[in-house]
């Protein structure tokens, strides 16, 4: 009989807690730092942690371990969310900016929806998937025209708003796809309003133009395409964003 694997929670109190801290304040915890951070978790409405996912501190899992901070999932009001942790040697001194470029985003219906943040925390929607390079590798032909074409209607969404990305460009682990196989684009870390638009080109150029694994899957189950056709019609786009250019784009692709 195989053994069941419990899930680690951890409710969020004043007293401090090691393994907690060691979440929250990674990677050097402090009971001053500790206290703070617990009441400002407290004041958003964090409730508990849960302790799942592929990255992991020390003995603990958690869902992601990046540069700027760690990400776990945790119960926001009674109900499962994500929740960002700005590190404490993180060189940004906040992640309000971030939040407020995914709730830019929010506005025409791309990411997952922010909940409250603060500035060492973002509590955002929590979304039932996989990356797109790991979806991608099991998905058929005519799923992935679907969210391609979702994706890339996305990206040119985030262009009109003149909002740019700025990781679009290696999407693999800044895309995740649902169970019903919808798209999100997330993490907004590197996003900017002040330099020049690129998402569609970015997000085009990694899957279409060149030369990787994750291209040569979907090229695998989609068919071919025009690469000479499709880096004019990227150059046209890059020229002068619009609708009419982006419709050529997906005529060569076939979408």
């Amino acid at each position: 009989m195989d053994e069941v694997m419990s899930v680690q929670r951890v409710r969020i109190g004043r007293e401090y807690d090691e393994v907690l801290a060691d979440i929250l304040c990674y990677p050097y915890p402090s009971h001053v730092e500790y206290k703070r951070r617990v009441e400002e978790l407290m004041k958003l409405g964090i409730e508990e942690l849960e302790l799942v996912g592929s990255a992991h501190i020390g003995e603990v899992d958690v869902l992601g371990k990046g540069w700027a901070g760690i990400v776990v999932k945790a119960l926001w009001r009674g109900r499962p969310c994500v929740l960002k942790i700005r590190r404490v040697d993180s060189e940004r001194e906040s992640l309000e900016q971030e939040a407020r470029y995914n709730i830019m985003a929010n506005c025409v219906g791309i990411g997952p929806v922010v909940y409250a943040f603060s500035r060492n925390f973002i509590v955002r929607e929590y979304i039932e998937g996989e990356k797109i390079s790991q979806w991608i590798s099991k998905a058929r032909g005519g799923s992935i025209k679907h969210v391609m074409k979702n994706i890339i209607y996305q990206c040119f969404k985030l262009d009109m708003l003149g909002l740019d990305h700025g990781e679009l460009v290696r999407p693999a682990g800044h895309v995740l796809i649902s169970r019903d196989e919808r798209p999100y684009i997330i993490d907004f870390e590197s996003a900017s309003i002040s330099r020049r638009v690129r998402n569609v080109t970015s997000f085009v150029q990694y899957f279409f133009v060149r030369r990787n694994e994750a291209s040569k899957v979907v090229e695998d189950r989609i068919g071919g395409w025009d690469r000479d056709r499709l880096i004019e019609a990227l150059r046209l786009y890059k020229r002068k964003p619009s609708k009419r250019a982006l419709m050529r784009i997906l005529e060569v692709l076939g979408l």
